[in-house]
């Protein structure tokens, strides 16, 4: 049996079935009403009296964007509307004291602090927790309300959603300033991502992501805008290409490379550089790194193409010499001078935590020479050498030369060349013996935590087969 209403909650009932007196109650009503009164409201999509919260909203930021799964035109028109009776007020009302609006998914903990509260006391942590880091002064002196908002633009055209906000938001351009700190473009935009700019603050970006497949045509786009984006800490770029027709046409590929690569300089404050499959690393990638100032805490080169003189400038590079997460998956390593990696690794011995090698190529004579370096390596924390060509004896020294990274908790490392046949299949028994002998090489080392040897794909049930400490062998084996 459920607990009878409350008298707040039968009030605030009684407000939402008549607009007019909820709006002429908003003036003097206590300020720990609001909060659960705009949930009911926005719950029953009541946008009246939605927009009318909003210009008397006594809190200094309203975390809209906790309460929204996915945006919602109808409900975005009711709270712009409400900022505009806010902005349009002469003499505001001293409870008038809306800021920011936060159209982000946080600050959840705002809202649920009022979920089932009706002593009407206000914790002064979660009032403060309301108040985001604000970029940017009054503009001329006016007073600018400013909007939180993070893209993540999925379609090749823009939502309804964000057209009518783009509109709003360009003719208050004095009066309302945008804040984006993540961008992120999740397809090919049939439009120039630049206009974006002309309403999004480009200073507040601080995260810039590429999660489609874009060709150098649509990147160069955007180019001019990474130059305006100061304040950038992380670039994510997966697969960037060379337009099929402009295939054969060096000098337009290398005039588009020039103009991105020029806007690099003043992006100063880079911690995290991801690059997947990108096009325009192959003897480039000093020109890439050279004027980031901070030091780098990731680096993630994964599916591209370097030449010795890009391993050579990295193992130098002044930016990486704090490096916490380096990636390299996808480089092939097989035609390049096996010393650069070790000379890479003599370089972030005192703070590397994670490094990728998956897929890189990498042989017998090349282990050898990352051996000394990756033993003094003591802040590992994860290592993956998968899909590399690796015999059981260089498997087993590369093990010995884990005894002093007593932090390792994950460990992923390729079978051994020995496990399959004269046709390339595993060979059960050889798997599990080669295996079998290489855990307990370990275990005679140091106390590993979670530590996998797998193998290629098998042709059979399409999967790979896998030893860990628990022994689990490929399905089909069963």
């Amino acid at each position: 049996m459920s607990s009878p209403p409350t008298l707040e909650r039968l009030a605030r009932k009684c407000l939402l079935k008549n607009e007019a007196l909820a709006k002429a109650s908003l003036k003097k009503m206590p300020k720990a009403f609001f909060p659960p009164l705009f949930i009911d409201a926005f719950n029953g999509n009541q946008t009246n009296i939605i927009r009318a919260m909003v210009a008397a909203w006594p809190f200094p930021c309203l975390p809209l964007g906790a309460l929204m799964k996915t945006p919602n035109l109808k409900t975005l028109k009711a709270v712009l509307g409400g900022l505009d009776l806010l902005i349009n007020q002469k003499d505001q009302p001293g409870s008038c004291k809306l800021q920011e609006l936060d159209l982000r998914d946080a600050q959840h903990n705002f809202w649920n602090f009022w979920v089932g509260t009706e002593d009407g006391v206000c914790s002064p942590d979660v009032i403060s927790e309301t108040r985001p880091v604000v970029y940017s002064p009054g503009r001329g002196g006016k007073q600018v309300v400013t909007v939180w908002m993070n893209l993540s633009l999925k379609t090749r055209h823009p939502s309804k959603y964000l057209k009518y906000f783009y509109r709003w938001a360009k003719l208050r351009k004095e009066v309302v300033q945008v804040m984006c700190p993540k961008l992120e473009f999740g397809a090919i935009p049939l439009y120039n991502p630049l206009i974006l700019l002309e309403v999004f603050e480009p200073s507040s970006i601080e995260e810039f992501t590429v999660s489609a497949r874009w060709t150098l045509r649509t990147l160069v786009k955007i180019a001019p805008g990474l130059s305006q984006m100061k304040n950038l800490q992380k670039i994510l770029l997966n697969g960037i290409s060379v337009p099929f027709e402009w295939f054969g046409n060096r000098k337009m590929v290398n005039q588009c490379i020039t103009e991105i690569i020029n806007q690099i300089p003043v992006l100063k404050k880079i911690q995290h550089l991801k690059l997947n499959d990108v096009c325009f690393l192959n003897e480039q990638l000093d020109e890439v790194l050279r004027c980031m100032e901070s030091p780098l805490e990731t680096l993630s080169i994964t599916r591209c193409s370097l030449s010795n003189k890009d391993m050579s400038y990295l193992s130098q590079c002044p930016s990486i010499h704090m490096l916490k997460h380096l990636d390299l998956s996808g480089v092939t390593f097989l035609n390049l001078d096996h010393r650069l990696l070790g000379s890479l690794l003599e370089r972030l011995t005192a703070t590397l935590q994670t490094l990728q090698l998956k897929g890189c190529m990498i042989m017998d004579h090349q282990i050898s020479a990352l051996l000394p370096a990756l033993s003094q390596c003591t802040q590992l924390t994860e290592v993956n050498f998968l899909k590399n060509f690796l015999s059981v004896a260089s498997i087993r020294k590369l093990l010995q030369h884990t005894a002093k990274l007593t932090l390792l908790t994950r460990e992923l490392y390729p079978a051994p060349d020995e496990v399959y046949d004269d046709i390339g299949d595993v060979h059960p028994d050889r798997f599990s013996q080669h295996c079998s002998e290489l855990m307990e090489t370990l275990r005679a080392i140091r106390q590993p935590k979670e530590v996998y040897f797998v193998s290629k794909r098998c042709l059979d049930c399409r999967d790979f087969s896998v030893y860990n400490m628990e022994a689990t062998l490929c399905s089909c084996w069963e």
